[in-house]
């Protein structure tokens, strides 16, 4: 990542055309993954496989999800191999 022009606020353009409507998915400009919490809302900023850094709007329900998901395949991918360890 060395090499890339940093963000500069005063330089930045509208990334929504004029009179746009509609939801859209911006890319995100943080370092590394992040969590933004809001009071109703929370914001998990990743990497995509093709290196893009997006937001993902998130309810409390649904970040209880993604914790059990994770969680269950970090548990798997830990697990032995047919019961042998290395």
């Amino acid at each position: 990542m060395t090499g890339l022009k940093p963000f500069l606020p005063n330089e930045a353009r509208d990334a929504l055309p004029e009179g746009a409507e509609g939801d859209f998915l911006l890319p995100v400009c943080m370092p590394y993954f992040e969590l933004l919490v809001g009071e109703d809302l929370a914001v998990v900023v990743l990497n995509t496989a093709e290196g893009q850094r997006i937001g993902v709007p998130m309810g409390l329900q649904s970040l209880y999800d993604l914790k059990e998901t994770v969680s269950e395949a970090l548990r798997m991918l830990q697990a032995p191999v047919n019961g042998e360890t290395d």
